[in-house]
This record gives structure tokens, sequence and C-alpha cells, in this order.
């Protein structure tokens, strides 16, 4: 799992950064959401008692004011699933009071205009709703057999028939909210006299008629007379009840008991909050991608630059441009490569110089040893001093190739070490050269290559019959170049000896053949100025196999 969410986290400093921003915003939006989830879920669900509560208001208000005989219509009409009515004779009373239901109540009242009786809201917990909903289920049931032992249909029973206007009630989840509303019963109005004449049957008093076009006002309902300008005070509240029936204290009064199905909390997370989110990340983005790109881009310079120093090739001064550490960072590498390349100047020159000087006082003693009269003597006076001037040589050499300043360019490697195979072939040098690749284009120092390469496969004519040359691309994308012979091959324990300047071992492989030691110490330095590495290894066919390895360019 670890190796996996590596593999996930990006690598590079730009997409480390916009994902750095980006989880930023992410995590500021999620944050925030969860701290205003809660309020966010109290404010709707009051919300939604709000409503509730002002919709059995307004269902109390319609039955205060319509006939008793249309009450069943009018709570069929007024039924559903979320808010169900039923009338009672007395308050259903349950659930303790709480500040929430103290305040839902004074809210509900406030809206009926705080009525001489007063409404009561309550929470039924999760036992209290199962109780009253066995309690109202044993009820129906007992009201259904009577119907069925006595075969009829009593309108006057109000208890028979309210249970026609309760359903079920779902008592799993938060608790349900009960609504104790009064509702102040309407005396039965006379039926209105017959008119005849444009007047009442049976009136005397002509003159105590009616203006023409006013309506017969029942006793139970006063109005105001028309013309005197005087009209009712407004109701005090929302949803309050009518004057004339505030007024009536002998008013009949019997409970609406509504009980409002529990509301689900409102999800947090919502479609406009992704949009927003979402929108928020685009934006962050798009920013984060030039910030990063304009951070990013002169430390892919001193990468490059750095890379190219490493394989021994000295580009132009970085430029110091973007934020303040990388000035600083670009500034201190230019300085540094500066130094380095006079360093390796100076230690080449130096050595070019001595190697120079050496000459004189070899040629000055090989003039001597002709007069050395003992032959014995005189010729391993002379073999050693021509050891010394090809040591010389070799060193002189080495200097004059290091000071020519080659330019590094793309070349196709393959190509290269095919021809050099070929030239040794048609000398007659036992040469086979094995490749799948067709061409692989590296940028490089060509003849810096081809020394290093030459020198390796007269090492291996030099102390085997056969060479073997193969070149193959490595996993990471580099270069594999094996140059391997069938001699006798080098003792494990001196592989690492023979890469160093003028080291022999002591017993050689051929003595006759045996060169100075400066063959594999400058094939070394040639691939390490390239930022590869040479390897030595037992060949297959029993000799020594020399691996030299190229890196992927950057």
């Amino acid at each position: 799992m670890k190796r996996f969410l590596v593999r996930l986290w990006p690598r590079t400093l730009a997409a480390q950064l916009i994902a750095l921003l980006l989880g930023a915003v992410v995590l500021t939006h999620v944050v925030l959401a969860v701290l205003l989830a809660e309020e966010r879920q109290d404010a709707v669900l009051s919300e939604r008692r709000g409503g509730a509560l002002a919709r059995v208001a307004a269902i109390s208000r319609i039955l205060s004011t319509t006939p008793r005989e249309n009450w069943r219509d009018v709570l069929r009409v007024a039924q559903s699933p979320q808010v169900q009515l039923r009338l009672l004779n007395t308050p259903v009373e349950y659930g303790e009071t709480t500040d929430v239901t103290r305040l839902l109540t004074e809210r509900i009242n406030a809206s009926l205009g705080n009525p001489p009786v007063s409404a009561q809201v309550s929470f039924l917990s999760e036992n209290e709703c199962r109780r009253e909903r066995d309690k109202e289920e044993k009820r129906q049931h007992e009201l259904q057999d009577k119907r069925d032992r006595h075969h009829k249909d009593d309108d006057g029973d109000l208890k028979r028939k309210q249970h026609r206007f309760f359903g079920n009630i779902s008592c799993d989840g938060p608790p349900v909210m009960g609504v104790a509303m009064p509702v102040f019963a309407v005396p039965a109005m006379p039926p209105p006299p017959a008119i005849k004449d444009g007047a009442p049957v049976g009136e005397k008093d002509p003159s105590s008629r009616s203006p023409k076009g006013s309506e017969q006002v029942p006793p139970a309902v006063p109005r105001a007379a028309e013309g005197m300008g005087q009209m009712p005070p407004e109701p005090r509240g929302e949803f309050a009840l009518p004057p004339h029936l505030l007024a009536k204290t002998n008013t009949p009064v019997v409970w609406l008991d509504a009980r409002i199905n529990n509301f689900s909390p409102p999800p947090w997370v919502v479609f406009q909050s992704l949009v927003r989110v979402g929108l928020s990340a685009i934006l962050i983005g798009i920013i984060a991608f030039f910030v990063a790109r304009r951070i990013t881009r002169p430390w892919k310079a001193l990468a490059v630059a750095a890379d190219r120093v490493g394989r021994g090739d000295f580009p132009e001064p970085v430029s110091e441009a973007g934020p303040l550490e990388i000035r600083h960072a670009a500034r201190a590498f230019n300085r540094m490569t500066a130094r380095l390349r006079r360093f390796i100047e100076d230690r080449t020159r130096m050595l070019a110089a001595i190697s120079h000087d050496l000459r004189t006082p070899i040629t000055s003693l090989r003039l001597r040893a002709e007069f050395v009269e003992d032959p014995e003597n005189r010729r391993k006076i002379i073999e050693t001093l021509n050891e010394m001037e090809q040591m010389v040589a070799a060193a002189m050499t080495f200097a004059r190739e290091e000071t020519a300043d080659e330019k590094t360019r793309k070349i196709d490697v393959v190509a290269l070490v095919e021809a050099s195979c070929a030239d040794l072939e048609e000398t007659g040098h036992p040469v086979t050269f094995e490749t799948k690749l067709e061409h692989f284009s590296y940028a490089c120092r060509p003849l810096s290559i081809k020394r290093a390469l030459g020198n390796l496969l007269a090492n291996g004519l030099s102390y085997g019959e056969n060479v073997f040359v193969t070149v193959a691309k490595a996993d990471d994308g580099g270069l594999w170049i094996d140059v391997s012979d069938d001699g006798p091959g080098i003792p494990v324990d001196q592989r690492d000896r023979v890469f160093e300047p003028f080291f022999r071992l002591e017993q050689s492989r051929n003595q006759e053949t045996g060169g100075i030691g400066l063959g594999l110490a400058i094939a070394r330095t040639a691939i390490r100025a390239h930022g590869g590495e040479i390897y030595l290894e037992d060949a297959p066919q029993g000799g020594l196999k020399a691996r030299i390895y190229l890196p992927a360019p950057v």
C-alpha cells in the first residue's frame, strides 16, 4: 500500500506544488463544510418545522371558521403523509418540555395571536411514539369491531370518524413532533329567511329591512354597519383567530392533534458545494501551474547544466533568474563551475609541462647509456629509458587530448562502435560485433568515447585471441557496450586497482605485450566524464568482460 501511494505522489516539483495547493483548497472546503454542517442542518430543520407549524396553525384557523359538519372534509383535504391530524376533546400530553419545544410553543402561539387557550408543542421519543401508535391501532380495531356489530355509521360520533384521517407514524430516526392546537367551534348558524318582494318573509316593519344590496349577517358573526367607517381590529398574529371568536369565551373548544413525522437532516454535501469546490480547484490549478512553471524553470536549467558539468562539458553560466533562493543557487553553481574548470585546466597543463620537461633528461640519459661498456647493463638501462619515454609520451597524449576542449554533439553510438570494430577487422584482428539496435542517438564527445573504446579493444586483443563486442539498451534508457576477450582474465581483488594510473599487475597476463598502465585509467576517465562507468566482470568464455555504461540523457 505504501509503495502504491508513493507511485501516486507526483515526482516533479511543479506537480507537487499544484497538488499541494489543490489539496489545501479541497481540505479547506471540507473543513468549512464539516464545521458549518451542524449549523446548516439546524437552520434547515428549524425552517421545516416552522413551515409545518404554520400549516397546522392555518388548518386550525380554517376549522375555527368552518361549521363542525364540514370538519371531516377539511381534515381529509389537509391530511398528508408528513402531517397527520386528528381531533380530540382533550389535549394529549407527552414528552418533557425543553428549550426547543418552549421556543416553538411561543412561536406558534404568537402566530395565533396568543389565544386564551394556548397551543402546545412537544417531541415524542421513540418509546412514546410506539406506545401512542399501538394505542391508536388498538382503538381503531375496537371501533371497527363495534361498527361491524351495529352495522351503522354515526356521523355524530367524532371519535369513530377521526381514525380515517390518521395514518401510520414512523417512529424511527429523529423524534416525531406533536402539536396540540385549540380549535374554537363556530356555533350553528340559523338558515337564512326567505326573501319575497325584496324583504324577508315574516318581517312586519319594512323600515327595519337592511339596505338594498346588503347581506344578512348571522348573529354569530357580527359585522360593522356599512358606512360607519369602523372595522374590527386586525388580528395580532399571522394565523390569529377572528376577534368575534376570541371574544366568545363560551365557545366550545376541541383540540387538533397534529403529528408531524420526523425530518431527515439535510445532506451537508450538495451539488452546489461540489461545483464551487470544482471551480475553485480549476482556478487555483491554473494559477498554480504558471507559478510552479516560473519557479521550476530555473531549477530545470540548473539541473541540466550540472549534468553537463558532470559529463566533463562546461556550459555557459546559468542564468541567475527566478526567486531569490534559486538566484543564490545559480550564482554559487556558476562560481563552482568556473573554479572547477580552472583547476582541471591548471592540472592538465602542469602534467603536460612535466611530461615535456622529462623528455630532455631522458634523451641525455640515453646518450650516456651508449658509453656504458657492459652490454647487459647498457641493454637494461636502455629498456628502462624506453619505458620512461613511453610513459611520458602517454602522459603528454592524455594531457593534449584533455586540453583539446572537444565540443559535445549528438552522434549515433552504435555506428561509432561498429566503425571501430570494422577498422580493427580490416587490419586482421579477430573482432566480432553484435547488436539488436539499429541506432542510438547520444550527446557526447565522440573522440573521447572512441579513445576509451579503443583502449578496451587494444587491451582485449593484447591478452586474448578473440574479442567480442555487443551493444544493448539499458532498462533505464541508457546504453551498455560490452567488450569481452578469451584471455586469462583479472583476479577479482585486482580489478579496482587496474584503473589506477601506471598500475600493472605483478604477474602480467602477457609479459611481452604488457603496457604502461594508462589504458584502463584513460578509458574510465573518459567514460566517467560522460557520467558513465566501466565495470569488469568474468566473461562467459572464461576471459575478461569490460562493460561500459552510458546513462540516459537528462
